[in-house]
């Protein structure tokens, strides 16, 4: 074995001196080819994100416009609505209405009635001086210290076929009462001495409508005399074509017998 070594050896003639500057350049060497495998793999990692990126935008739904901003709504034709029939109303029964009664009132004449001398006292408390002309009064209401009465034309053959409250006037006995603000009359909150006064008559009085206007269907409250008792007149008949003085001259020809 040993003298095969020394034959090879003689074969191979002797070894050239490894100096400094050859190890040197030898790692030199080395590190150059580190460095080139290192760049060679960050380009290929950075082409193959490259590549992963650009496919998932490619696969990705576009929501945004080059620019960044929110694209445009795409357009879409909508189906044309389909029409729901309006649901009716239901019918209010008559009873449930504020008001049942759809009856019409009497036609309003074109000449009024006049006012005469009542020559017969009405029944009942109340009797009035003044009369309209043809007209009758009778009592359809009476307890203690509260009667109502009313002037009707027995000549309205049609009555039965009009609305129940446009052919009459009424006649109330009512009085001042004190509730805590003063002698007050009916509905009213405000004391009788405070409230607005207008004539019925020589008889001083309070009323919803106004002295002048054409229509007398509104409501008086006369006060006769210096007690207080007090005359509640409405009137609610078309067929008298009253105006509001013609009422008021009625009204205060009113008092209590």
């Amino acid at each position: 074995m040993t003298d095969l070594k020394e034959l090879l050896d003689d074969a191979a003639g002797p070894e050239s001196g490894v100096t400094d500057s050859d190890l040197a350049a030898d790692l030199n060497r080395g590190r150059g080819a580190l460095r080139r495998r290192r760049i060679t793999g960050i380009a290929a990692g950075a082409i193959s994100t490259a590549v992963v990126i650009a496919v998932g935008w490619s696969v990705l739904p576009s929501a945004l416009t080059d620019n960044s901003e929110p694209a445009p709504a795409t357009h879409t034709t909508k189906p044309p609505a389909t029409k729901t029939p309006a649901a009716k109303s239901p019918k209010i029964p008559d009873s449930v209405r504020l008001d049942p009664d759809k009856r019409k009132p009497p036609v309003i004449p074109a000449t009024a009635v006049p006012l005469v001398a009542n020559t017969k006292p009405f029944p009942g408390v109340i009797t009035c001086d003044l009369v309209p002309q043809g007209w009758s009064a009778r009592i359809v209401y009476a307890a203690a210290g509260s009667q109502q009465q009313e002037l009707y034309d027995p000549k309205l053959g049609n009555a039965a076929n009009l609305h129940a409250a446009t052919y009459t006037v009424v006649i109330r006995q009512t009085k001042l009462m004190d509730e805590g603000e003063g002698l007050t009359v009916d509905k009213y909150s405000t004391a009788w001495t405070k409230l607005p006064k207008v004539r019925a008559g020589n008889h001083e009085a309070v009323t919803s409508g106004v002295p002048g206007s054409p229509y007398g269907r509104q409501q008086v409250f006369v006060k006769p005399d210096k007690s207080s008792k007090i005359v509640g007149v409405t009137n609610n008949a078309y067929n008298l074509a009253w105006d509001m003085n013609t009422l008021l001259k009625f009204a205060g020809s009113c008092h209590y017998k």
